[in-house]
């Protein structure tokens, strides 16, 4: 059976967290003044405790109040009021969905998104969420690939504005990462995936090796998962693609990409190897990456929220590390994920790293052949 629901509530929180929460940072708490924002989170409160008569009242209530300001806005031409209505048709929205009326929460964020204002991160992000509902009726599938790509779309026109600076754009990058990888699988599936960082933690799995004959990788030096130190060049060593040998011992080799079953390898894009030194990412998850591993890497310098890193350290003697990325509240983190307590502190930046590849598979060495 499709995960459709679930995913979707899954994605519903992650927007919301990931990039409406961020959003209103950096708008110091959106278009809600606080004597609505305080009506919002009773109507929260009353549906995670399950008073949904108090739910239902409290979202009555936020729509008389979104219609009121609507009305003062357009008589009085006052700014003070401008989109609040909007943001709390979304809220209300969401409210209703909780509560499983998908009808209210479509006609609610139909209002939401109309009263937006075109080229934002909100109009994108209710598109998105939008989306996430449609999805859950069969007949509306189409229409909901349509919201993805609108929001998707209103993601790059906010990225490409001048008018913010490089760590809005860095982060604007990001989601713009995750979403496109989420309307790539809806099309391919015809139904949405998990989004990053939900998946749950499982046991080590085998990827279904690529069957097509692989070309080498290049080793190009050693990584470590610990404290950042100098890259170490041991580029004389090679991958044999018809048996994943490394230096005439075999390897196997696990996906990090659990929404696919195959690790499939794009022509247009550059892949490399790294040897892991270091115990800071034993614990990661859904595959240990552990002292003597080798990482598989895809070359870019853009990661979304939760995927595994290359990351080197600006003006440190080309230091690098491999850690877990975030981006939260204006700062990339690189987080370890290590069963060691003294190796879990994470490494918190502005401008000063650069990215230099994502980790897509682990190859271990196979036991059984030593």
């Amino acid at each position: 059976m499709e995960p459709v629901k679930g995913n979707c509530d899954k994605w519903i929180d992650f927007a919301y967290n990931n990039w409406l929460v961020w959003e209103r940072d950096e708008k110091r708490k959106g278009y809600l003044r606080e004597s609505t924002r305080i009506l919002v989170n009773r109507m929260k409160d009353a549906v995670t405790q399950k008073k949904q008569e108090e739910a239902l009242n409290l979202l009555e209530r936020l729509k008389r109040l979104g219609n009121n300001f609507n009305q003062l806005e357009e008589e009085f031409g006052s700014k003070s009021y401008l989109y609040e209505h909007a943001e709390i048709y979304m809220e209300c929205a969401l409210a209703a969905y909780s509560m499983d009326d998908l009808q209210e929460a479509i006609s609610l964020f139909k209002i939401s998104i109309n009263g937006l204002p075109n080229r934002t991160m909100y109009k994108a992000i209710s598109y998105w969420l939008y989306g996430c509902i449609q999805w859950q009726s069969q007949s509306h599938r189409e229409d909901a690939l349509i919201s993805w790509e609108k929001g998707l779309q209103i993601f790059k026109d906010v990225q490409s504005d001048n008018n913010y600076d490089a760590d809005y754009s860095k982060k604007c990058a990001g989601i713009i990462y995750d979403a496109q990888k989420g309307i790539m699988s809806a099309s391919t599936n015809n139904y949405p995936p998990p989004p990053p960082e939900s998946n749950p933690a499982s046991a080590k799995t085998s990827a279904k090796p690529q069957k097509n004959t692989m070309r080498m990788f290049p080793i190009i030096g050693s990584i470590p998962a610990g404290s950042p130190v100098t890259v170490v060049d041991d580029s004389n060593e090679s991958t044999i693609s018809d048996g994943f040998e490394i230096n005439s011992e075999r390897y196997s080799i696990y996906n990090l990409q659990q929404d696919k079953l195959e690790i499939n390898f794009s022509p247009s894009k550059r892949y490399y190897l790294l040897r892991v030194a270091g115990d800071s990412m034993n614990n990661a998850s859904p595959v240990a990456i552990e002292n003597g591993d080798y990482v598989l890497m895809v070359k870019q310098d853009e990661a979304g929220t939760g995927e595994i890193v290359a990351a080197e350290i600006k003006n440190v003697d080309r230091e690098a590390t491999l850690k877990k990325y975030y981006f939260k509240n204006g700062e990339y983190i690189l987080r370890p994920m290590s069963k060691d307590n003294s190796l879990k502190e994470h490494l918190t930046f502005k401008n000063d790293f650069v990215i230099r590849g994502i980790a897509i598979a682990v190859l271990k060495r196979d036991v059984e052949e030593c």
